[in-house]
């Protein structure tokens, strides 16, 4: 049910041309949750996202993440050990963004199992590109093009930072519903 609710919102995302989600998932040991994301065919999006370890208290070690294109094959893996990571880059068709917590992957990608569950919390957004300059050939219009994938490149970098304050904002949430909690039941006793 999980996956298919995620599928369902990011294909209600597509419709209005910007796909764009921030989950958290909690990935149990030695399992891995993969989440499905469909850029537009015949044309090259741009695909970004990041991930944030949400349990401070545990080791990252066990946690890979990883993004796979259609035919499986990985085109971007977070690095061994790294509690956060981003990515972006351009394609069309199926991708595939697997969190493994201590699992071995089918490309050989292998983390130590440790025996903890990991909440991840994980962002993915395609965009696609933008229209206007392509036939174009004057300087101004090279400029203006960079300009664009300037542009392009900070939105991504500043929807990265926004996905982490959401995070924190997540965990902080959590942390106050733990306290209240806890406060009720000391004073109920």
């Amino acid at each position: 049910m999980k996956v298919f609710t995620v599928f369902l919102s990011i294909v209600i995302l597509q419709f209005c041309g910007v796909a764009d989600g921030a989950l958290s998932t909690v990935v149990e040991n030695g399992e891995e949750e993969c989440f499905v994301v469909r850029a537009p065919a015949g044309e090259s999006s741009m695909i970004s996202g990041n991930f944030d370890c949400l349990d401070d208290e545990l080791p990252t070690g066990p946690i890979g993440v990883i993004l796979y294109d259609n035919k499986m094959a990985p085109v971007w893996r977070s690095q061994k050990g790294a509690a956060e990571g981003t990515f972006s880059l351009y394609g069309s068709g199926k991708f595939e963004l697997c969190i493994q917590n201590g699992n071995i992957g089918s490309d050989d990608y292998y983390a130590p199992k440790d025996g903890n569950n990991r909440e991840v919390g994980f962002a993915i957004r395609v965009v696609p590109p933008s229209r206007g300059l392509e036939n174009e050939s004057g300087p101004d219009d090279r400029l203006t093009t960079n300009l664009l994938e300037m542009s392009t490149k900070l939105m991504a970098g500043l929807h990265t930072m926004s996905d982490h304050q959401e995070y924190m904002r997540e965990r902080e949430n959590r942390h106050t519903i733990l306290a209240d909690t806890t406060f009720n039941r000391v004073v109920q006793w």
